[in-house]
């Protein structure tokens, strides 16, 4: 066993391919990162990119959990954990690590970013990268950078399609055992935002409230939520 880095995983509940709604066009992409994650894929590394509603995010903490179940050290960085003074130091001594939204990181960790990668690849750590575009299309001002993400497979993460949004509304209530009928999806998806991480959030609040006052999420509940604020726009903006 190796001893692990703490994760910071502050993106997304449930991080597992589990809990991802796969559609078709995303199936080779999961099957690509599950293959990554068991090291049976030849490449060091995969860039993922996608709009920010794909499930980029997901996925890299999905990943990150496999290979931690294992026992191996890794480490997932958003960009702001990018930014944090010392962050990538010695991230060479881990198995995987993933940096995510790369896209949104200042000139200066930048450079930071290509010595961290520089210095894995030195020590074959395995390395996952996200962001809003293809690496050449990203506004970065080190031109070395962009190649350096293009070395491995590149993946485009598509998009939830509008009708399959309910479909994925219920694979979110159901993955936390949520045992709930459709008219809790088409209430959800006709009174909050029609956005998958928005509604996330909201069956965050619906799992802890079912827990808590141990009752079935159902219509009249999330009514009682929304009159005690405990979900209102804050959650779903």
């Amino acid at each position: 066993m190796h001893p692990q880095i703490p994760l910071p995983l502050a993106t997304v509940p449930s991080t597992s391919f589990d809990t991802f709604f796969t559609v078709k066009s995303n199936q080779h992409v999961v099957s690509a990162l599950q293959a990554f994650a068991a090291s049976t894929l030849d490449d060091s590394q995969i860039y993922l990119w996608g709009d920010a509603q794909c499930g980029k995010s997901h996925l890299l903490s999905a990943t990150c959990n496999t290979v931690a179940a294992n026992g191996y050290r890794v480490a997932y960085l958003p960009a702001e954990y990018i930014e944090s003074e010392g962050a990538l130091e010695g991230l060479e001594e881990c198995h995987l690590v993933c940096f995510d939204d790369i896209d949104a990181i200042s000139p200066t960790a930048e450079i930071e970013l290509f010595h961290c990668i520089n210095r894995c690849r030195d020590k074959s750590v395995r390395m996952l990268f996200a962001a809003s575009g293809q690496a050449d299309t990203l506004d970065l001002t080190l031109p070395d950078l962009r190649t350096r993400l293009s070395w491995g497979p590149v993946f485009q993460v598509q998009s939830l399609p509008e009708d399959q949004l309910q479909a994925a509304l219920m694979h979110q209530l159901q993955s936390r055992s949520l045992k709930v009928n459709n008219d809790v999806a088409v209430y959800l998806l006709n009174r909050f935002s029609r956005n998958i991480t928005s509604l996330k959030k909201i069956v965050d609040l619906l799992d802890q409230a079912s827990l808590k006052e141990q009752r079935k999420v159902t219509v009249p509940l999330i009514k009682q939520l929304v009159d005690e604020k405990i979900i209102d726009e804050t959650v779903i903006s």
